[in-house]
């Protein structure tokens, strides 16, 4: 019986000692993959530095250097401008090409007012409406001297404002543009111009549009 407890007792120990053998093997094992990762990726880092240093010292790198392969030529013809130092992009003119054309303010004294039938408009209220349409004229005016740079003249235009503000009548009295469509253009634009209302009578009005580049 005791021989048995005995024998018993020595293969637990032997147990014990197997299993704690095992065990500091596996944590050895593991602090050395830990360590082996560890160094990969102080190494990558380090890596990553010194390519980073190799790319800052590079003569293309560094402010106010050239780009190999990319001249301030080539980069002036890709983007059509005609300088490199100005600001444009892919397909659009350069900004000093950019046209705009000028609508000339007329006098009050250019302004050739009549009214009918109790109607009391005046020159200024129709210059305040001309001067709020401007940008419309101009507009139109700049289609055409994209089309044609130096285009320029003046339209001489006879219109009627009814009572309710709208404009039933507009022609052109003369015009020294020699250009048909713009005339007709303008024309048009100016037919859609709506004054305030009076109680009674049309106001009869001669104004000349001059545009100039």
């Amino acid at each position: 019986m005791e021989m048995c407890k005995m024998k018993n007792f020595f293969i637990a120990i032997v147990v014990a000692s197997v299993a704690f053998v095992f065990s500091s093997c596996k944590e050895e094992t593991s602090r050395q993959m830990e360590s082996s990762s560890s160094t990969v990726t102080k190494e990558s880092v380090k890596f990553r530095r010194i390519s980073a240093k190799i790319d800052s010292n590079s003569s293309w790198y560094r402010r106010g250097k050239p780009i190999p392969g990319f001249s301030e030529e080539r980069k002036t013809t890709f983007f059509h401008c005609d300088s490199p130092v100005m600001s444009c992009f892919p397909g659009y003119p350069p900004v000093k090409n950019m046209y705009k054309g000028h609508v000339k303010i007329p006098s009050l004294s250019d302004i050739d007012l009549k009214n009918e039938n109790g109607a009391n408009r005046t020159a200024s209220d129709v210059m305040k409406v001309f001067r709020q349409r401007t940008p419309g004229l101009r507009h139109v005016y700049n289609r055409y001297l994209k089309k044609n740079p130096g285009f320029q003249g003046e339209i001489t235009l006879k219109f009627t404002i009814a009572p309710k503000g709208e404009i039933t009548d507009v022609s052109i009295v003369s015009s020294t543009t020699q250009n048909r469509n713009f005339d007709a253009e303008i024309q048009q634009l100016v037919g859609s111009w709506v004054f305030f209302r009076v109680k009674s009578g049309e106001t009869i009005v001669s104004i000349p549009f001059t545009f100039t580049e």
